[in-house]
């Protein structure tokens, strides 16, 4: 599944952060998109093997009122390994005054409906919409 909006991260975007970061079973990429908004692509499959590199990438991104925007719209898989990480990247955003919304492919949503977890992130479908984080709340597929 592509994030039709995903296209546009190119246009006035550069990278940013530590260099793009792989595991073997996932791979993580920053964009800086405005001064005060990070874009960071996650693929592959968040499991055992690539929990602690999800965890550590995701939170180096983590600045004072910063607004983090995860693009999990291309993961395949994400295990409760994954969504611990999620929990902990939530609690240092709101820490350091910050915002974080999820772009959430199915795999996400369903484990984040499987876990209860749905009302505790600010999900999306599109880049688009995350972006824009105060027009357009929750929409989950």
């Amino acid at each position: 599944m592509t994030n039709s909006g995903l296209s546009g991260i190119g246009r006035g975007s550069v990278d940013y952060g530590p260099p793009p970061s792989a595991t073997s079973t996932a791979s993580f990429r920053a964009h800086k998109v405005s001064a005060d908004t990070v874009v960071i692509q996650v693929r592959g499959e968040i499991d055992l093997l690539s929990s602690n590199a999800f965890r550590d990438y995701l939170s180096h991104h983590v600045a004072t009122d910063r607004a983090l925007v995860v693009d999990m719209s291309d993961l395949a898989f994400m295990g409760m390994c994954g969504l611990s990480s999620l929990s902990v990247l939530s609690t240092l955003t709101r820490d350091a005054g910050g915002s974080l919304a999820l772009i959430c492919g199915r795999p996400v949503q369903r484990l984040l409906k499987a876990a209860g977890q749905e009302s505790m992130f600010d999900c999306y479908t599109t880049l688009d919409s995350a972006v824009g984080m105060g027009n357009a709340k929750r929409h989950l597929a």
